[in-house]
């Protein structure tokens, strides 16, 4: 049998017969037909599991030519794609269609599909076959090969083969130059051992510089700014969500029930703590540096949850005034899944307490009980699930005090923070907070205190001792989520940033990932 590292230097033409694979036939048929208007419907990784031509709206006419273009991919020529194009076109009764009404507009638009389909599932393929874990340990770096044939080269794509841009396989200039990097790009990857001499060893000065005409950077086609078969399964999902909102009911009950097959297949599983932290440095990664710039940083990851994830409904509260209000703006920095689960949990009535050295609270009663509440006095018959919250006038405090509210509603998320506590605490003593601290907590406030920021943070509850660290969660969120124009939340927000980055991306993707 031919070895990985022999195997995947052979190399393979774009012309059809000679091109076939099965991780490029795999990507394609992994591929789904969604009706579009307009071929920039479906962004940049989105292509992975789209079949798209643009301006088909009938899922007959759709199948027709997924068909005519997966017999392409397993060797049949651009002229009997014509054939079978012309065929679904007349079929389905298709007008309006670019290039229709002549000869050469129609061979263009032909050419375009048949040329475009076989080099991004090539290159998928490609993408899979280069990140075999045996090939890796051989040929860990990738050579970009410009295909000096084409009748115009684009100056960038050459510049790069010419120089021999040699670099690791996980360089982040893969993620967004692997070839094809435009329509008619020929261009590949070769697995290589390392750079040979006189090979570039760094992308060229400005490669990642954004284009403003394309959105692309600079030499990459609009559209074209990604690795076919890299995309995040969480992208194809935002993308049939909002798909499957305009299509009419039936045709969207089908595309998700074609769609849950793919997307079930490929989702990544999110459930240890190691887990959360990874997945959050991979977003982070990506934002603005959190120490240099905090307030960019923090705005970045505001935008990236609100359009992934859904942040903007604010909580529900029985009660009115400035306390309310001050938690509700909290509560919609939080996914709005998360938010609901509290909502559904019972009532929450919150007060506002003005004095200068105020400590917020929270309290949710999960029995049919009479109790009697600092601030709001006896409170008889009480439905369980209802909620209490005094905060402080520090929008900080609001964040932190709903958090409490969300470990009620949410067990399964305090957990997390409970494994993590327990991780970095094991063997660590429980100490006085008023010992180890400045400040004036009662005797009767004990912290485990780690290299938390604060140790109170580390501090154990005696009436919950399954989850006793119920300070862990509300101050990561606090740190995380709570920046506003108090420097000290600033300094929060960089500090946690750059001296615990574990719990500051465990934050992120726990926001960006963890569902009810």
């Amino acid at each position: 049998m031919t070895s990985p590292s022999s195997e995947y230097l052979i190399q393979v033409k774009l012309d059809g017969l000679r091109q076939l694979f099965q991780e490029q036939i795999d990507f394609f048929k992994g591929k789904l037909n969604l009706p579009t208007e307009r071929w920039d419907d479906i962004w940049q990784a989105a292509h992975d599991r789209a079949f798209v031509v643009a301006g088909a709206q009938k899922a007959d006419l759709l199948n027709d030519l997924r068909a005519a273009v997966e017999k392409s991919i397993k060797g049949q020529s651009i002229g009997e794609f014509r054939k079978d194009f012309a065929a679904a076109v007349a079929k389905s009764g298709w007008t309006g269609w670019t290039g229709e009404g002549s000869k050469a507009g129609e061979a263009w638009r032909t050419r375009v599909i048949y040329q475009t389909n076989l080099a991004s599932s090539y290159a998928a393929g490609r993408w899979a076959q280069l990140h075999d874990p045996e090939l890796l340990k051989v040929r860990p770096f990738w050579r970009y090969i410009h295909n000096d044939s084409v009748s115009s080269p684009r100056p960038q794509h050459k510049a790069w083969g010419d120089s021999g841009l040699t670099l690791p396989h996980d360089h982040p200039f893969w993620l967004t130059h692997f070839p094809p990097n435009g329509w008619g790009c020929r261009c590949r990857v070769q697995a290589v051992r390392g750079p040979k001499a006189g090979d570039a060893t760094e992308p060229p000065a400005g490669w990642d510089t954004i284009d403003p005409k394309t959105g692309a950077p600079v030499g990459i086609d609009k559209g074209w700014a990604y690795a076919p078969g890299a995309s995040l399964q969480a992208e194809l999902g935002r993308f049939v969500e909002a798909k499957v909102a305009g299509l009419p009911a039936d045709l969207g009950r089908a595309l998700e029930k074609d769609v849950a097959s793919v997307l079930d297949r490929q989702a990544k599983v999110y459930e240890t703590v190691d887990d959360f932290i990874k997945a959050g440095r991979e977003i982070t990664v990506t934002l603005p540096d959190g120490a240099k710039d905090p307030r960019g940083c923090y705005q970045a990851l505001l935008d990236l949850l609100q359009k992934e994830v859904g942040i903007a409904t604010p909580c529900k509260v029985s009660s009115s005034g400035a306390g309310a209000k001050l938690v509700k703006e909290a509560s919609q920095l939080y996914p709005d899944a998360w938010t609901k689960a509290a909502d559904d949990l019972g009532a929450l009535y919150v007060k506002i307490d003005k004095a200068q050295n105020a400590r917020g609270w929270q309290w949710t009663e999960m029995k049919n009980s009479v109790i009697k509440l600092k601030s709001f006095g006896i409170v008889r018959d009480v439905v369980p699930g209802t909620g209490w919250i005094v905060t402080s006038q520090n929008f900080g405090t609001a964040v932190h005090e709903y958090a409490h509210r969300l470990q009620s509603a949410l067990p399964g998320l305090d957990r997390l923070f409970q494994d993590l506590h327990k991780s970095r605490t094991g063997g660590d003593p429980l100490e006085k907070l008023n010992v180890i601290t400045p400040i004036k907590y009662s005797n009767n406030e004990l912290s485990r205190k780690d290299k938390y920021l604060d140790p109170y943070q580390g501090k154990e509850y005696s009436h919950a001792p399954d989850a006793p660290a119920l300070e862990v969660m509300t101050m990561a969120f606090q740190y995380v989520l709570g920046l506003n124009s108090n420097s000290k939340s600033r300094i929060d927000f960089e500090q946690l940033y750059l001296q615990d980055r574990n719990m500051f991306d465990f934050v992120v993707g726990l926001l960006r990932f963890w569902k009810p």
